[in-house]
C-alpha cells in the first residue's frame, strides 16, 4: 500500500481516554440493555444472566485478539487492513464487507429499538422507521464535525448514559423481589404460562445476542490513525473499553432480574425493562429513563458513523473501489478534519435499513456477520505473531489459550444461531461473497495494464 499523502492523513490528536470515550460511546450499553438484552430475556428468562456471563468471557479473549493486532498493525481502516496485511488482498476484502455489512445494521438495531423509548419520554406515537431514519440522518451529520469535538459529546453523554445505568442498578438491588437462586436456576415463562427451568440450548443462543450488547469494543482499532500515541496505548483503549462495557451493562441487568416484582409479569411484557423501572421507580422515572436511553442511541449513532466512516476512508485509501469512488471517500473535510463523503455515504444507506425489516431479523443477522469477523480476527491472531517481520510492542498473555477459547466459543454459537437461521440470511451471506469475488476481479483487471496487440510486421 503506498504511503497516504498529507491531504490524507488525519491530525493524531486523540489520546487512550478520548478513543475510549468514543468507543464506549458506540457500543452504549444502555441501548444493550434496553433494546438488545430484552431479546435474551423473551428467549431464555432469566437464563440471559449466564448467557451474558459466557459472553463476557468470550468477549474477554476476543478483546485480546484486538488488542495485540491493533497494536501490532494500526491503520484506520482496522479489521480488514490487518487481514489484508496477512493473508492478501482478497481476504481482506472479504472480510472489509463483512464488517461494513454489519456495521451497516447497528444504528438501524439501535435506532428502531430505540423509538419506542423516545414515545414513552415523550407521549407521542412515533413511526419506528421514520423517525429511526431520522435519528440515523442527523447522528450521521454531527460525525463529520471535528473528532475532539465528537469525542468530548460522546464523552458527556456516556457519563449520563452510566449515571442512568447506575440509577437502574440502585433500583433493582436496593428493593430485591426475587432470590439470587434465578441467576444459577434460571427459569422462563413457557407456553402454558408458567415459569419453567430454562433448556442449556437456549442459554447458549442467547450468548450471541449478548455478544452483539457487548460489540463495538474492537472498533477502537480504527481510530489509530487518530491518536497521538500508537502501539501499546490502542491496547489499553480496547482492553479498557471492554472492562467498561461488561461492568456497565451486566451490572444494571442483573439487578432488573432481582429486582422484577414478577419474572411471569416482566416476561410478558412487550418492553420488560421498562416494567421493571416502572414498577420500582413509578411512572416519571420511567419516562425520564426512557429519554435518556434515546439519547444514548443518538450517541452512539454519532460514535459508530465517526468510527466506521474511516473504515471507508482507509478502503479508498487501499483502492478498493472504481477511481471516482476511491477519490471521494479519501477527502478529508478541509475545516473538521474527517472523511466527510465517507461519513455521508456509511450514514445514508444504514438511515434506509431502517424501513428494511423488524428488529428481532436485523439483530439475528447482524449477529451471524459479528461471529464471522470474530472469527477471522481470532486466526489472525494465530498468525501475526508467527510473522517475524511484524512488531507486536503488545503481547496478549497466555497466547495462544484466549485465541483458542474465542475460535471455539465464536464457532460453537455460530453453530447454533445458523442451523436456526431462514434461507434468507444464507442467501445475503452467499451474496456478500460473490460480491467480494466479483469486485476482486474488477480491481485485478484494471491493475493489469492494457497493452495494444501488436501487428505482424512491423
Amino acid at each position: 500500500m503506498t504511503e497516504p499523502t498529507p491531504e490524507h492523513k488525519f491530525k493524531g490528536n486523540l489520546s487512550v481516554l478520548d478513543v475510549v470515550m468514543i468507543t464506549a460511546s458506540g457500543v452504549t450499553p444502555a441501548s444493550s440493555i434496553f433494546v438488545i438484552a430484552p431479546l435474551a430475556i423473551a428467549s431464555a428468562g432469566s437464563g440471559a444472566f449466564i448467557s451474558f456471563l459466557i459472553a463476557a468471557f468470550i468477549a474477554a479473549t476476543i478483546a485480546l485478539c484486538y488488542a495485540e493486532l491493533g497494536a501490532a498493525h494500526p491503520s484506520a481502516g482496522g479489521e480488514y487492513s490487518i487481514i489484508k496485511r496477512l493473508f492478501g488482498t482478497l481476504c481482506g476484502l472479504q472480510t472489509y464487507l463483512f464488517i461494513l455489512s454489519a456495521a451497516l445494521f447497528v444504528p438501524a438495531v439501535l435506532a428502531t429499538g430505540a423509538v419506542p423509548y423516545l414515545n414513552t419520554a415523550l407521549g407521542t406515537q412515533f413511526d419506528a422507521s421514520t423517525a429511526g431514519m431520522i435519528t440515523i440522518l442527523i447522528g450521521g451529520a454531527c460525525a463529520i464535525f471535528n473528532i475532539k469535538a465528537n469525542a468530548l459529546l460522546t464523552g458527556t453523554f456516556l457519563v449520563v448514559e452510566i449515571a442512568v445505568l447506575g440509577l437502574i442498578a440502585w433500583l433493582g438491588f436496593s428493593t430485591p423481589h426475587q432470590s439470587a437462586d434465578i441467576l444459577v436456576a434460571p427459569v422462563m415463562l413457557n407456553p402454558e404460562g408458567v415459569l419453567a427451568p430454562v433448556s442449556v440450548p437456549l442459554i447458549v443462543a442467547m450468548v450471541g445476542v449478548a455478544l452483539f450488547s457487548y460489540n463495538g469494543y474492537g472498533a477502537a482499532v480504527y481510530m489509530a490513525e487518530d491518536m497521538r500515541e500508537q502501539g501499546k496505548p490502542m491496547a489499553t483503549a480496547i482492553m479498557l473499553t471492554l472492562a467498561i462495557v461488561v461492568l456497565v451493562e451486566l451490572l444494571p441487568f442483573t439487578a432488573l432480574l432481582i429486582g422484577a416484582p414478577s419474572l411471569a409479569e416482566m416476561a410478558k411484557q412487550a418492553d420488560p425493562v421498562g416494567y421493571v423501572v416502572s414498577q420500582l421507580g413509578g411512572p416519571t422515572l420511567a419516562r425520564v429513563v426512557s429519554g435518556a436511553i434515546y439519547l444514548s442511541v443518538f450517541n452512539a449513532i454519532i460514535a459508530i458513523v465517526a468510527q466506521f466512516s474511516r473504515m471507508m476512508f482507509s478502503s479508498g485509501r487501499d483502492g478498493f473501489w472504481l477511481p471516482q469512488v476511491n477519490r471521494a471517500l479519501k477527502i478529508i473535510h478541509p475545516r473538521f478534519g474527517t472523511p466527510w463523503i465517507a461519513t455521508l455515504l456509511f450514514g445514508i444507506p444504514s438511515a434506509l435499513l431502517a424501513f428494511c425489516s423488524n428488529l428481532g431479523d436485523l439483530t439475528s443477522f447482524t449477529v451471524i456477520l459479528l461471529l464471522l469477523v470474530y472469527i477471522i480476527m481470532a486466526v489472525a491472531a494465530l498468525i501475526s505473531r508467527r510473522r517475524v517481520r511484524f512488531h507486536h510492542p503488545y503481547l496478549m498473555p497466555l497466547w495462544p489459550l484466549p485465541v483458542a477459547i474465542a475460535l471455539i466459543g465464536c464457532l460453537y454459537v455460530l453453530w447454533t444461531i445458523l442451523i436456526a437461521s431462514s434461507l434468507k440470511d444464507f442467501i445475503i451471506i452467499a451474496g456478500i461473497l460473490c460480491f467480494g469475488l466479483l469486485l476482486s476481479y474488477m480491481r485485478t483487471r484494471q491493475a493489469i495494464p492494457h497493452v495494444e496487440p501488436s501487428i505482424e510486421g512491423e
